[in-house]
């Protein structure tokens, strides 16, 4: 018997007895030739069995294992070597979790094993100890046949950089550059006389706003992926907060013909945290609320009491297809188009590693897409906070 019977949503479930695994490794690192060809690439790769679990590691992935704590990798899966959020929390490890589905790596893997080479990109929210980080790689899988054996030759190569450059041009040049042409656009019609100041200094003021916060966000969101980012907290009020966001946002783009409701039940007590960072967060759910909103809509937002906690909460109609909901909070994926895969990753690290808070939503008919914000109401002043 190889293999234990376990529940799976996608990808088999089945991993090697131990003394099966033990036997596949020795026929791979009886060849010490093999061995020392995977060292000497700089890339992280391994080579898998039917199962798809590790049974060699090349130096840099045995490095990485042991910087997450493993004193050995052999048997596992390669998302749970990264600690991928899917993974540590699916039934049966790696690969079957249902937003597996979605996963490049597995792709991979699985059409290695079926006898073809394959490579695809695969984006991973992994856990550490400081909070979630995102991880973008690229993902080759490669049949391999060794000593009458089938097994898979597995490369990965982070490709995060990559793909944050392709996130930073596109709100450059694509949205302040659009910003900064309207406020162009406003001062060329003053310059020529087709508009008079009264009529165009609101729409200024907006917009020249709106190009401002847009570069903070972005230099804050920098900051954060680097562990450069300081919390200052104050205390707040949390009814204050609703009403400062949702005014922000009721003469934006996002918010025009639409309207928001701010809940009467919501709590109004006073919390510690950062306004600037809090406000960041709220900001962006609620203009991904409206920017999901029909014309016409209602976007509501409002705030509970959750025992030590203070939830804010932004809810609109729409629906989002369970395709989206098993991707959310990754960094590169986004509903707009390529490389605007921002807000809500963003929200998730923003909260969890800086504001010890946690994030979390819903979305089915019947309670149209909630998003969940919740922060402690007095936080620990640990690392991060000055």
């Amino acid at each position: 018997m190889e293999s234990i019977e376990l529940q799976t949503c996608y990808a088999s479930p089945h991993r090697a007895m131990p003394d099966v695994l033990l036997r596949q490794r020795g026929l791979l690192t009886a060849d010490e030739g093999l061995c020392n060809l995977l060292d000497a690439m700089p890339e992280l790769v391994m080579v898998l069995n039917e199962h798809r679990q590790i049974l060699i590691a090349n130096q840099a992935l045995a490095d990485f294992a042991t910087s997450q704590g493993y004193s050995s990798c052999v048997g596992m899966r390669p998302g749970e070597v990264l600690a991928c959020h899917s993974a540590l929390d699916a039934p049966s490890g790696c690969g079957t979790a249902d937003g597996c589905r979605y996963c490049g790596a597995i792709d991979s893997i699985l059409a290695a094993l079926g006898g073809y080479k394959a490579a695809h990109e695969c984006r991973v929210l992994c856990r550490r100890p400081r909070g979630t980080e995102a991880l973008d790689l690229k993902i080759w899988g490669t049949p391999l046949r060794w000593k009458g054996e089938q097994f898979v030759l597995v490369a990965a190569v982070d490709i995060s950089h990559e793909k944050r450059r392709q996130v930073l041009e596109r709100i450059f040049f694509h949205d302040i550059l659009n910003t900064a042409g309207t406020i162009g656009m406003m001062t060329e019609m003053l310059m020529q006389g087709m508009l008079s100041f009264d009529e165009v200094k609101e729409d200024l003021r907006e917009t020249a706003k709106a190009l401002v916060e847009e570069i903070r966000g972005q230099r804050e969101l920098l900051a954060a992926e680097c562990n450069e980012l300081k919390v200052h907290p104050s205390l707040l009020a949390s009814r204050d907060m609703l009403e400062s966001v949702a005014s922000i946002y009721r003469n934006s783009k996002a918010g025009k013909g639409k309207q928001i409701a701010i809940d009467e039940e919501s709590a109004a007590i006073h919390f510690l945290s950062d306004a600037t960072l809090l406000g960041r967060v709220l900001g962006n759910l609620l203009k991904n609320a409206l920017e999901a909103s029909e014309a016409g809509g209602t976007v509501t937002v409002g705030c509970r009491c959750d025992g030590p906690e203070l939830a804010f909460w932004c809810k609109n109609d729409g629906v989002m297809p369970q395709e989206v909901q098993l991707q959310m909070f990754q960094r590169s994926f986004s509903t707009k188009g390529i490389g605007r895969g921002i807000g809500t990753y963003s929200v998730k690290l923003l909260m969890e590693r800086y504001l010890q808070g946690r994030v979390s939503f819903v979305s089915t008919p019947e309670t149209g897409t909630i998003f969940t914000a919740a922060c402690p109401i007095r936080p620990e002043m640990e690392a991060g906070f000055c």
